[in-house]
């Protein structure tokens, strides 16, 4: 693979990144499902 210029220093920002991202995904994917709920309470 490609060199990029990062070292194992970088370990850290990445778990940080990591774990903000996974976040992300997990609150958006029950927005989503809270979301799609509504939809469909509102139109039975």
């Amino acid at each position: 693979m490609a060199d990029h210029g990062t070292t194992g220093g970088d370990i850290k920002t990445h778990a940080a990144t990591y774990d903000r991202v996974m976040g992300m995904m997990k609150w958006g994917t029950l927005l989503c499902i809270l979301l799609a709920a509504l939809v469909i309470y509102l139109i039975a």
